[in-house]
């Protein structure tokens, strides 16, 4: 029998196996963390495989069709612990408020609870947002923005080149055709008009998180890098204008050194005991407080220009 050649989801091209994750482990993480059981929403698989493209460096899983359906997410965000979904302050949403400042017109895809456009309506700019979860419809629909319940790939058939800004936050991640989204956010845009693209960071600390529930199937179903993002002006007609890494917020402190411990701490009690009785966890924690501006955090964002 033949085996099946894995390509990658950006280029069609080339890509490495890097590793397995087991099924039941993820299952069991999810329940452990999350309280949600994902089994409904993967296919009878024992191991999920993860690859690599090698002209971008984004990492995908396979089989495909991973992502989790909206059911999924409003089950995940409808627990005790979904206050994170729907954020109203983002790092991204200051930042991208400014590359975006002379837009008149803008579609947020993916648009949550519309905190991102709240933040930036005003008579100057028409506001528009498309969510295909019916909890997030329903809060953005109470701060009065207009949200369609379509994907962006639906969206852009009947609405090509009608923004001046598309607008995608924390969203890229999630979809099983990254190839497809972008296309179609980039046929959504007017000529010169601005794309923003926000993913988890996994150049930094999320990389050695490999059990982490909410960077993994069926929640994000591709892993971006700076050099990912980087990789697009090859494959897309637009220019890169602007790429930042969001610096390590305070909130995520506690989250960061739990990481770093976890990595790079031995193992054996006594090393651990020593630790934390001569103090070298606090030290950490107040380098952490008074750096956190300098160590790269949970967030890239990323402005492209699409060209005339």
């Amino acid at each position: 029998m033949t085996q099946q050649t894995i390509v990658s989801p950006l280029t069609k091209g080339a890509t490495d196996r890097i590793r397995s994750i087991s099924v039941k482990a993820l299952t069991d993480a999810y329940r452990s963390a999350h309280q949600i059981d994902i089994t409904p929403y993967l296919p009878a698989i024992s191991e999920i495989e993860v690859y690599r493209c090698r002209d971008t460096g984004l990492e995908f899983f396979e089989p495909g069709d991973l992502a989790g359906a909206p059911s999924f997410y409003e089950t995940l965000y409808a627990g005790d612990d979904g206050d994170w979904a729907y954020q109203d302050e983002k790092w991204e949403f200051h930042v991208g408020a400014r590359l975006i400042d002379e837009a008149a017109s803008v579609l947020d895809v993916g648009c949550g609870g519309g905190a991102f456009l709240e933040q930036i309506e005003s008579s100057k700019i028409s506001c528009f947002g498309l969510e295909t979860s019916a909890l997030g419809r329903e809060a953005a629909g109470d701060k009065g923005i207009e949200v369609y319940n379509q994907t962006i790939i639906e969206h852009a058939k009947n609405n090509n080149g009608c923004y001046d800004a598309v607008t995608a936050f924390q969203v890229l991640e999630h979809v099983d055709d990254p190839a497809a989204f972008l296309e179609a956010c980039i046929a959504a845009l007017k000529p010169d008009g601005t794309l923003l693209i926000s993913v988890p960071n996994n150049d930094a600390f999320l990389q050695h998180c490999e059990l982490l529930p909410l960077n993994l199937p069926p929640h994000h179903v591709t892993l971006w890098r700076r050099s990912t993002l980087e990789a697009l002006v090859d494959i897309y007609p637009v220019d890169l204008v602007w790429l930042e890494t969001e610096p390590l917020q305070p909130a995520n402190i506690s989250w960061y050194q739990g990481v770093m411990e976890a990595r790079y701490l031995p193992s054996s009690r006594l090393t651990r005991w020593m630790y934390y009785r001569l103090g070298v966890a606090a030290i950490l924690r107040r380098y952490l407080e008074e750096n956190c501006a300098t160590i790269n955090g949970h967030t890239i964002l990323a402005a492209y220009r699409k060209r005339s």
